[in-house]
């Protein structure tokens, strides 16, 4: 009877788990069918990159729709795609309407949440079938019966090593969510270190082109405030950014007035706001995207510290 109840239990998380996945990639298809949409290519109208407060630019392209008309929205595009792009290039895409066009990233950014979903409902069913399968009492049998020989095997070499795989599997799984947290948080720690480095970048002024805010009063939910800005670099060349900023800059100019940035060299894109007050630091400081990175990275290295000190223990 514990069996059946065990059974019924384990087959409904199956079934939930799976449920999920399918309508979650049954979404995924509908709103993002790349076996509907046509390959198309447009032409390049103007080129802009977007730089967060704590991220590294992204890059976009407006382009000339298959209607004819331009298009108002930005479509994604890889750093190396920015570089060898020129406005008035050709650029492959696809579109399920004349009205519409999509890169290939905007696919992959737009629905890297459908796929995140999909890819941990699909791996908890997974295993909820195999615990499911297991719980069968002919298999439960044949793979108790297995792990008991291998067990009586290995029983005084497990008794020697226990203690130490016991320590290495959890460091195993410390070092797994570390890497999560890295790669979390490395593109907050690359922005970081760029900002601070007082070399490779040089000093101007940026024209604000418009200006673009949305306030918000959720508890979890930062604000968040834009600056499209325009530049030219030592080299003549004109840039379009869309800059994020904090509350305390946002309200400090208007459209016309000039920004004083600083911008590597390497890549104008990525510029930063000078003169920052000390409200500007606190503001984003107290966002809830810095929050979580500095909590991270705390974590880290008081998780290397540890592992440290328990190796010159050994």
């Amino acid at each position: 009877m514990e069996w059946i109840k065990e059974t019924a239990g384990l087959a409904v998380i199956t079934f939930l788990f799976s449920l999920f996945t399918w309508v979650l990639t049954a979404s995924y298809i509908e709103e993002y069918n790349l076996f509907s949409a046509e390959p198309v290519t447009v032409t390049t109208v103007d080129k802009i990159a977007a730089k967060g407060l704590y991220t590294p630019p992204a890059y976009y392209v407006r382009v000339e729709l298959p209607n004819g008309e331009e298009s108002t929205y930005l479509n994604r595009i890889s750093k190396s795609e920015e570089k060898a792009i020129q406005v008035g290039d050709s650029i492959n895409g696809y579109s399920l309407r004349p009205s519409d066009f999509s890169t290939i990233h905007d696919f992959t950014f737009d629905s890297s949440l459908f796929l995140f979903g999909i890819a941990v409902f699909g791996f908890l069913a997974f295993c909820c079938l195999i615990a499911l399968l297991l719980s069968i009492p002919v298999l439960d049998a044949l793979e108790k019966k297995i792990s008991y020989k291998r067990q009586k095997k290995r029983q005084q070499k497990r008794r020697k090593k226990e203690k130490q795989k016991k320590e290495r599997k959890g460091w195993r799984i410390v070092a797994v969510v570390l890497l999560v947290f890295l790669i979390f948080i490395g593109r907050f720690l690359l922005n970081l270190a760029r900002k601070l480095l007082p070399f490779g970048k040089t000093d101007t002024d940026a024209l604000i082109l418009d200006r673009d805010s949305h306030v918000t009063y959720r508890k979890y939910e930062d604000s968040s405030y834009e600056l499209t800005v325009s530049f030219e670099d030592h080299a003549g060349r004109t840039f379009q950014v869309i800059k994020d900023v904090t509350g305390q800059t946002y309200q400090q100019y208007g459209i016309g007035d000039k920004l004083p940035i600083a911008y590597r060299n390497v890549n104008p894109y990525d510029l930063f706001v000078r003169g920052n007050s000390f409200l500007d630091i606190f503001e984003a400081v107290m966002t809830w995207e810095s929050l979580v990175c500095l909590i991270m990275l705390a974590v880290t290295l008081f998780a290397g510290w540890v592992f440290i000190k328990e190796r010159r223990k050994k």
